[in-house]
Parts: structure tokens; C-alpha cells; sequence
């Protein structure tokens, strides 16, 4: 889902998945799920440079019970349409 703010818009992704390992003689299948935020910063109106914050949680339903949280950030260029 995406949602435009006056600076620039946020993604909202919400994939799931599913694994199975196999060790010590033994398979174990499991279903996850994360939630990750993309929040995009474009400071000037024209957009050719900007920046991106992607915090994100995931958790394993399977033994154990896994959970993470990573946050990402990075540099957004714009790349100019070519207009004819």
C-alpha cells in the first residue's frame, strides 16, 4: 500500500513465508511473516535526489519463535525520463 505525503510517499509491505530445514535427522517447516516501512525523503521539489528509511520486524511461527528487527537506509537519484 502506498501513501503520498507533501514530501514524499511510504510503502507498507506485508510479505509472509514459509521454509522447511532439515538437520540432526529431523525436517521442521515453518510460516513467517514481516512488516517493513518504506519511508522515502525527497527535500527538494524537483525529486532528482532524495533518501529512503526501511525499518522492519519479522517473526517465525515455528519452534522457537525467531523474531528480528533491521532498519535499512540509503541514497534515492532520480533517473530523468527522456522526452521526445
Amino acid at each position: 500500500m502506498i501513501h503520498q505525503f507533501k514530501r514524499g510517499p511510504l510503502l507498507e509491505r506485508q510479505p509472509q513465508q514459509g521454509s522447511s530445514t532439515t538437520g540432526h535427522g529431523s525436517t521442521n517447516d515453518s510460516v513467517s511473516g514481516e512488516v517493513v516501512l518504506d519511508f522515502m525523503f525527497w527535500p527538494s521539489s524537483n525529486h532528482r535526489f532524495g533518501w529512503y528509511l526501511e525499518p522492519g520486524y519479522d517473526h517465525d511461527f515455528g519452534r522457537g519463535h525467531e523474531q528480528s528487527l533491521a532498519i535499512s537506509a540509503g541514497l534515492l537519484i532520480a533517473i530523468p525520463s527522456s522526452k521526445r
